[in-house]
């Protein structure tokens, strides 16, 4: 898994330290302390894309925290639906062969 530093994440997506740390303190992004240093995955990189884009469409702050737990959540369901899916298949092939 690849790390970012606040400083990369800054560069990439083109926002500022306070616009990361406020989706930080909101628990949107969760950057990983390790050796007294932090760092992001690629996936805050992603939320981070899709906060700007929200921003630059005029959404405040609010709305977009509710509009990254909505996305979040819609791929926590679809990431359940597909294991739930699997394992039906699986029982299927189980069954019949």
């Amino acid at each position: 898994m690849k790390h970012y530093s606040l400083k990369s994440m800054e560069e990439i997506v083109g926002v500022t330290p306070n616009f990361i740390r406020k989706l930080e303190e909101a628990e949107v992004i969760f950057p990983i302390r390790e050796e007294n240093k932090e760092f992001n995955t690629g996936r805050d990189i992603r939320k981070l894309f899709l906060a700007k884009d929200l921003q630059e469409m005029g959404f405040n702050f609010p709305g977009i925290e509710v509009i990254l737990e909505i996305s979040e959540r819609m791929v926590t369901k679809k990431s359940e639906t597909h294991d739930i899916l699997y394992k039906i298949l699986k029982n299927i092939d189980k069954n019949i062969g």
